[in-house]
């Protein structure tokens, strides 16, 4: 009886063990649609796929402590590779403000006039003594698709604090991050 009594304690500590481990959390970066256009530019666009450091190109969210030193949360994770959150964002901004007549998604045997790239260097929870940010390193430009010059680039390394330490805010402030370069490169790119 004494060893069934004691079998039984150590098979509740274990099922405790594993009771307490933290839930799973799932991020997108939720891009509002860019203001409808009143007159939209009158060129095809292509948006090619995003490149992304290796580093950062994982469902694991990434954190930074020191320039040094970087870590991967074990129950925070993107809901998708982050090459894939940024492509689908930008689509969903364009779309939602109907800014191109002709949107490509693939390599098209049509003539397209333009191609959008983006190239995202970090995407990052930087985390302080005091406070967190969200840090986002890319390049965005628009290349003239026959010529190969560049009509519209943004290139930024922005770091925007979170209102809390919790990385469930980091979503919200890259999204911020994303929608102002985004709106300046298309201002720059008005009347080409």
């Amino acid at each position: 009886m004494k060893k069934h009594a004691v079998l039984l304690v150590a098979l509740i500590m274990l099922a405790g063990c594993f009771s307490s481990l933290p839930d799973k959390k799932y991020f997108q970066i939720p891009l509002e649609a860019a203001p409808t256009a009143a007159a939209p530019f009158a060129a095809s666009l292509l948006v090619d796929r995003s490149d992304i450091d290796s580093l950062y190109d994982d469902f694991r969210i990434v954190y930074r402590v020191s320039p040094y030193e970087i870590n991967y949360y074990s129950y925070k994770f993107w809901a998708e590779k982050p090459s894939k959150l940024i492509r689908d964002s930008v689509i969903r901004y364009m779309e939602g403000g109907r800014l191109f007549p002709k949107l490509y998604l693939e390599p098209t045997k049509d003539a397209v006039d333009w191609t959008l790239r983006c190239m995202v260097r970090r995407i990052e929870e930087v985390d302080g003594a005091e406070l967190w940010n969200a840090r986002l390193d890319m390049k965005i430009e628009v290349i003239d698709s026959k010529s190969g010059a560049t009509l519209a680039a943004r290139s930024f390394d922005r770091q925007e604090p979170l209102s809390r330490k919790d990385v469930g805010e980091l979503p919200a402030v890259l999204s911020r991050i994303l929608g102002e370069e985004l709106r300046a490169l298309f201002a720059e790119l008005k009347g080409k």
